[in-house]
């Protein structure tokens, strides 16, 4: 895993976004927020396949990854809204990384716990 977070250079493989190396913010809290949303993860890139390979993501990509059939997230990662929201992403991470609710706002734009949460 080192070297592959190495050969990423720290970068979120889907996105290019930098990873939020920070055990606090990683760590879930009882009744608090969940993990950051760019606290790294380590992805299956083909899950199921013992020799499908692994990344490096951010938290909350691999959720929403892992919410998806192989073929349909592979399908949706070669869209323009695909790489429009990765693009929001890296910006959004790059400008102000600390900002959950604003990362969370990309991919939950109608949920209003992401509209009036600051945590």
């Amino acid at each position: 895993m080192k070297q592959i977070l190495c050969d990423q250079k720290g970068l979120c493989s889907l996105s290019g976004a930098p990873l939020l190396f920070d055990v606090i913010e990683g760590t879930p809290k009882v009744n608090g927020p969940g993990c950051h949303p760019l606290y790294p993860a380590v992805d299956h890139i083909d899950p199921g396949n013992p020799k499908g390979g692994f990344q490096i993501i951010c938290y909350a990509l691999n959720d929403l990854k892992g919410h998806l059939p192989l073929d349909c997230f592979l399908a949706l990662s070669e869209t323009k809204a695909w790489k429009n929201l990765m693009q929001a992403w890296k910006e959004q991470a790059e400008r102000d990384p600390r900002d959950r609710s604003a990362l969370m706002r990309l991919l939950l734009p109608n949920s209003p716990k992401w509209t009036t949460d600051t945590s």
